[in-house]
Order: C-alpha cells, then sequence, then structure tokens
C-alpha cells in the first residue's frame, strides 16, 4: 500500500514539501523517487521480504525515506525513538540504520551509519550522498503482489511501565488508519508541526495519511517551545498539537515572550494527546490562544482511539477525553472481563481496525494484551458518563503497555 501511495502522492504533489527540517526540505517527488534507490540499496544488501530493518535516526527526511524503502521490498521497519533501550539483538534485525553516536557498537549486527550532518540556518536541497552505503542509482525491485496480513512496521511502547515492546502493523491496519484520516479524499492535509518523534506511533502508522492527503510534515531536532512557536508563526499552522506536559511548556513560554499578545494569529486548533491534560491546562490554552482545544486518547497498541470535537461544549475536554472515533469500539471491564454500565470504574478496552496484530516475537505478552473478542487493553481505568465520554482515573494495578 505504500508503495502505491507514495508513487501517486509524487504524481499528484510533486514538488511539494513532504518533510521539512528547517535546514532540509524533501518533496514528495524527492521521497518516492529517493526511496526508490535506497529500496534498491537494501535488496543489495541482502534485505529480504519479512526481515527486520530498525531505524535509529534523527528526526528528518531519512527516517521516512528508509521508511518507505523497506516497505517496497516489503521489509519490516522498526523505529527507535528516544527513551528506555531496545534490546536489539533479540529483535534480530537484518540491518539497522542509524546516525553518528546515537547506538553503541553493535558488532554482531549489520549497521549502516549514514553521514548526516546539518549546518543550521542554511537551507540546501537534498543530497543522496547523506544515504551513502544504502542508495544505489537503480530501480528498486518489482512490486509484491498484494498482502493486507504483511507486517510494514514495529511501534515501540514508550517503556514507562516496563521494558517497551514492539507493537506490529501491517498493511490491514494502515489501511485502517488511511481510510479513518483520508477517506476518499486527495490533497486536503494541512502542514503539521509534528510533536513526537518520526518512530513513534503517531508518524508510523500515519504515514499513508501524509502521502495520500498532501500533508508536510515539520519536523524539529527536538522539542523547545521558541522553536515550535517560530516554526508555527512562519508557516502559519492551524494546528498546534503536543503532549500536555509540551503544551504547559510552550504556554508559559508563549505568555512571557508575546507579554499578553498571541503570536500565532493562524491557529485554530489545539490537540492535546498522550494523556489527560487537566481542566485547568485545557481552559488555560483556550483562553491564551482564542481556540477550541481537543483531547485525542489512545494506546500504542490500539492504532485509534478516542478524541473531542471542535463543537463539543468546552467542559468536555476539560473533564474527559471524548468519544470513540470512527470505527472504534470501546469497552469498560471489571478484572473478570465482565463489561461495567456508565459510572462504573473499569479497565479501558479499544477495538477496531487499526488495532496491532500483536508484539514483536513476544506471543506471551500478546496473548495478555489482546483478548478472544478482538479488543486490546489500555492498562487505563476509567468510566463513561451518560453521554458516552470517558473519564480517566489511573492506571491498572499491573501494568501491561504504556499510552501512546
Amino acid at each position: 500500500m505504500l508503495r502505491l501511495l507514495a508513487g501517486e502522492a509524487a504524481r499528484r504533489f510533486g514538488g511539494r514539501v513532504a518533510v521539512d527540517s528547517g535546514s532540509l526540505a524533501l518533496s514528495f517527488a524527492e521521497l518516492d523517487r529517493v526511496s526508490d534507490g535506497v529500496a534498491a540499496g537494501l535488496a543489495h544488501r541482502g534485505v529480504r521480504m519479512g526481515d527486520l530493518v530498525a531505524l535509529a535516526l534523527p528526526d528528518g527526511p531519512e527516517f521516512p525515506i528508509c521508511y518507505l524503502a523497506a516497505a517496497k521490498i516489503g521489509a519490516v521497519t522498526a523505529g527507535l525513538r528516544p527513551g528506555p533501550a531496545v534490546p536489539l539483538r533479540r529483535l534480530d534485525p537484518a540491518l539497522v540504520v542509524t546516525a553518528p553516536g546515537l547506538l553503541p557498537p553493535l558488532p554482531a549486527l549489520d549497521v549502516v551509519t549514514l553521514p548526516l550532518t546539518d549546518r543550521p540556518g542554511k537551507r540546501e536541497p537534498y543530497d543522496t550522498g547523506r544515504l551513502a552505503g544504502l542508495h544505489r542509482a537503480e530501480r528498486p525491485p518489482p512490486p509484491l503482489p498484494p498482502d493486507p496480513g504483511r507486517p510494514v512496521a514495529v511501534v515501540f511502547t514508550s517503556g514507562t511501565t516496563g521494558t517497551p515492546r514492539g507493537a506490529v502493523f501491517s498493511d490491514r491496519q494502515l489501511e485502517a488508519v488511511r481510510a479513518h484520516g483520508a477517506g476518499l479524499r486527495w490533497g486536503t492535509g494541512d502542514p503539521r508541526l509534528l510533536f513526537r518523534h518520526l518512530g513513534h506511533l503517531t508518524f508510523m502508522t500515519r504515514l499513508p495519511v501524509f502521502l495520500q492527503t498532501g500533508r508536510t510534515a515539520h519536523v524539529l531536532p527536538r522539542w523547545e517551545p521558541a522553536a515550535v512557536l517560530r516554526v508555527l508563526a512562519e508557516h502559519r499552522l492551524g494546528v498546534l498539537q503536543g503532549t500536555p506536559g509540551q503544551l504547559a511548556g510552550l504556554l508559559a513560554h508563549e505568555s512571557r515572550a508575546a507579554r499578553g499578545r498571541t503570536g500565532l494569529p493562524h491557529l485554530r486548533l489545539v490537540l492535546s494527546s498522550g494523556g489527560p491534560p487537566g481542566a485547568g491546562l485545557v481552559r488555560a490554552l483556550r483562553e491564551r490562544f482564542g481556540v477550541p482545544v481537543c483531547n485525542r486518547y489512545l494506546c500504542t497498541e490500539a492504532g485509534l482511539g478516542l478524541g473531542t470535537r471542535p463543537e463539543d461544549p468546552p467542559q468536555d475536554a476539560e473533564h474527559t477525553v471524548g468519544r470513540p472515533r470512527g470505527g472504534v469500539s470501546l469497552a469498560l471491564r471489571d478484572p473478570a472481563g465482565r463489561s461495567l454500565p456508565p459510572g462504573e470504574v473499569g479497565e479501558v478496552l479499544l477495538r477496531s481496525g487499526a488495532v496491532t496484530s500483536g508484539y514483536y516475537r513476544d506471543a506471551g505478552a500478546s496473548a495478555r494484551i489482546l483478548t478472544r473478542d478482538g479488543f486490546v487493553r489500555t492498562g487505563d481505568m476509567g468510566y463513561l458518563d451518560h453521554v458516552g465520554r470517558l473519564s480517566l482515573v489511573g492506571r491498572v494495578p499491573v501494568d501491561t503497555q504504556s499510552r501512546a
């Protein structure tokens, strides 16, 4: 699916910027063409369908290039994001792609270290020399036959409640995310500043949406309030998304810097993701920026989740994480697995076509996280009100995973 979407996005959007890191901009046409060359390079190195390619890369054009390249030959991409270390040797990747200084020596593994150097403040065209050791000026192998069950991505949990585990997403799950986020629309995506590392669920499973809608992904080396505000203002971005911690830090910085004036006249929506933000923060954001504030809630393994909408009453985002989004089923269950009525606290379970196939090479943990009727256990506790809004109250006693 990603191969077809990338080709069509290149045809439709051509020179439109797909990934903008500030110093480098990569168009949709370049993304498709350069990833073809890397796909040829991966095949030349012996990477085959079903092999795992681990990416430990800074946020920038190389991550989506390598991710698309692996998908074009049927390999599986594991995006390694900052945080607790992932046991690479246990994953047994066919290839590890990284940049200088990001990983310790891995003598038992095949590692390609890309020569990534940027000159801050200087904007340059993309140079395939940054992909030395991977890119070949050749056509990629021929397309593979369609297979909805073929694994495409491994997305790791944050590791805040234990060793990070890799949730597997196949073409089937990515198609469910694409259908929810883009439907039949082409070219309707507004540019976004990504608030998570590219190895996070936010990008790994939503790349099909970025391709189909022609959405430019703005990325930063790290989340810093001054840099975030600069990108939002410079590119006139209409949506600000972040975790509650990121948004609280940005709000404090913006209030000091603006001295009573907001410097984001084009902003139309604030999205809080990664846990309930608290009523005070939601009100402060709404008052400061003068736009609706919405919540997004899901866990890594669920793929899709819940949210509030801009047209909902303001108190919805202040006190709840909203209702299930299209195609998502929500259940509250007690420790015995019995469904609970509104008002009673139980574990939150989610089900949709985007739910993970299971954990990579961990059948035991997969069996514990997935129910027989297709729900995934989030590890969060909550209750529903009389109109189906979910409020979270904590975690289950024994954590099995972490929020996305």
